[in-house]
Order: C-alpha cells, then structure tokens, then sequence
C-alpha cells in the first residue's frame, strides 16, 4: 500500500475557486470538491466540515449561523462588493515532504447566502452569541446564559430569552 499523497502534491499552490486569496487563512489552496471528504481526527490528518466565506479572503466556520453573519457583515462594508457562502472542508494535514502542517479548504456546492431561511440562522447567531459573549468560538444555543468559571463553560439556571 502506498503512501497517501500530500496536499502540496494534490492541489496547485494558490489555486482558489472565484480567485479568492488564500493568504489571510494561511491555505495551500481552496479548490472545488464535490462531494466533500469524510471528518478525519488523526495527529496528522484532520478534515473538519463546515462553512466557507469568500469575499476577496477565504475564511472557515464550523457553523452556518457564524459564517452567514460574517459574510453579511463584510458586504455591508464599503471594501466588499460581493461575497458567497459555502458547504466546506478543512483540511489539514502534516506534509513530510515540507516538515509543515498544509491546510486546503475545500468547498462544494452553490451559494447558501441570501437563501429563504437566513434571518433564521442570524437570529440562531445572535442567541449564541447572547449566551456565551465571553466566548471566541461559536456555541449553538442551549436556551440558557452561560459563564465562565475556571476555565470552562458552565450553564446558568438563566433562561435567555429567544429573538
């Protein structure tokens, strides 16, 4: 059995669907795959689901709430003339070539953003945010307000109240 081959030897450096820049999140590329890959959790060989936002960048989201407010929030500013939503894999893998770890991402599907349902997915946003405000990661929400307590997170009995 042969060795899998190496991010750097399946995708072309800089390579990017809409011609997005991968720099900002670090990516050997960012490539069309249809249908994505299955999650991964090894030392070296991660692949995780989620959501990609491109508007001149790429960037990842584990959630689609998270990804959808930040592709909004970026067209409204002045810098931003467009921007798309998709269906995305993380992956990265330790490459023995370089002696570094390569990340790709790699994005299926058409738009998602601007789709019948979206003010849903920002109200579900707004409420993760609102119960845990301290937190940089998104959390979906539980119903209750949450603290932070020697570093972990800790549900409070206070009901947060829907949108």
């Amino acid at each position: 059995m042969g060795r899998r081959k190496m991010l750097c030897e399946r995708h072309e450096k800089g390579d990017s669907q809409s011609g997005h820049s991968v720099a900002a999140g670090g990516y050997h590329a960012a490539v069309s795959c249809d249908p994505l890959p299955r999650e991964v959790r090894r030392d070296d060989h991660r692949v995780i689901r989620g959501y990609a936002v491109g508007f001149g960048q790429w960037f990842f989201f584990p959630g689609i709430e998270p990804a959808l407010a930040f592709g909004r929030a970026a067209r409204m500013s002045f810098d931003c003339s467009a921007y798309g939503v998709y269906e995305a894999a993380h992956e990265l893998q330790f490459c023995y070539r370089h002696h570094v770890d390569e990340r790709v991402l790699l994005l299926a599907g058409d738009n998602l953003d601007r789709k019948p349902g979206e003010v849903e997915h920002l109200k579900r946003f707004v409420q993760g945010v609102k119960e845990a405000p301290w937190s940089a990661h998104w959390h979906p929400p539980t119903g209750y307000l949450t603290d932070y307590a020697n570093g972990r997170r800790v549900k409070t009995r206070q009901r947060s109240l829907p949108l």
